[in-house]
C-alpha cells in the first residue's frame, strides 16, 4: 500500500516538474532576453557585486565543471569497480555522464541565448537548461542517494540537505556569474532531479533483471 502511494506520488511529482520545464522551454526557445523574473534577479545581484564573493562564485561553479567532476567521478566508478560494486558504477555514470549528454541535446533544441550583457567570466554554448545545475543536481543527488539507501528514513536527511545546498550554491554561482538566466537554472534543477530520479530506476529495473 505504502509502495503504491509512493509511486503516485512520484509519478505526480515528476509530471508536474516536466510540465514545468517544457512550459520554461517553450517561452525561451530561440529567445536572447530573460522572462519571468529574469531580469528582477540578475540586475538585483549584479548590482551588488563583491571581489570576495565573486571569487567564491568561480570556486563553486568549478566543482561544478566537467574539469571537476569527471575526475571525481572517474575515481569513485573505477574504486566501486575494483570492488565488484557494478551497481554503484552503472549508476553514477548513467547519472552524471548522461545527464552530460543529455543536457547538450536540449540545449541544441531549446537555443537560448546566455544573458551577454551580464557575462563576469567567459562561457561558450547555447543556455536552456543550466548544464552546470543539470550535471549537479543528479550528480549530487545519486551520491547521496549511494550513501544512505541502505539507512532508515530519518538519517538520510542531512545528506540530501547537502547534496541540496550544495546543488542551490551552485545554480547561485552560475547567476552571479552572469552566464546562466535564472530560469535556466530552475529548468536545470528540474531535468537534473528528473534524470537522477529515472536513472535510479532503470539501473534498479536492469538489476532485476540480472538476478
Amino acid at each position: 500500500m505504502k509502495g503504491s502511494k509512493n509511486r503516485r506520488y512520484n509519478f505526480f511529482l515528476l509530471t508536474t516538474m516536466s510540465i514545468l520545464f517544457l512550459i520554461i522551454g517553450i517561452l525561451v526557445r530561440g529567445n536572447d532576453e530573460g522572462i519571468l523574473f529574469d531580469l528582477v534577479l540578475l540586475e538585483y545581484i549584479h548590482s551588488n557585486i563583491n571581489p570576495l564573493v565573486l571569487r567564491i562564485m568561480k570556486f563553486i561553479s568549478f566543482i561544478g565543471s566537467a574539469y571537476f567532476i569527471i575526475p571525481v567521478m572517474t575515481i569513485v566508478i573505477a574504486y566501486n569497480y575494483k570492488r565488484k560494486k557494478h551497481y554503484e558504477s552503472s549508476l553514477l555514470l548513467l547519472s552524471t555522464a548522461g545527464s552530460w549528454i543529455f543536457n547538450f541535446l536540449l540545449k541544441q533544441i531549446f537555443h537560448r541565448t546566455r544573458p551577454l550583457d551580464y557575462f563576469l567570466v567567459d562561457q561558450g554554448g547555447f543556455s536552456y537548461p543550466s548544464g552546470h545545475t543539470m550535471v549537479a543536481t543528479s550528480f549530487y543527488f545519486t551520491i547521496a542517494y549511494l550513501l544512505t539507501r541502505n539507512m532508515k528514513e530519518k538519517d538520510k536527511r542531512v545528506f540530501y540537505l547537502v547534496a541540496t545546498i550544495a546543488i542551490l550554491l551552485m545554480g547561485i554561482s552560475r547567476i552571479y556569474l552572469g552566464v546562466h538566466w535564472p530560469t535556466d537554472i530552475l529548468g536545470g534543477l528540474l531535468m537534473g532531479y528528473i534524470f537522477y530520479y529515472l536513472s535510479i530506476t532503470l539501473v534498479k529495473r536492469r538489476r532485476r533483471l540480472d538476478k
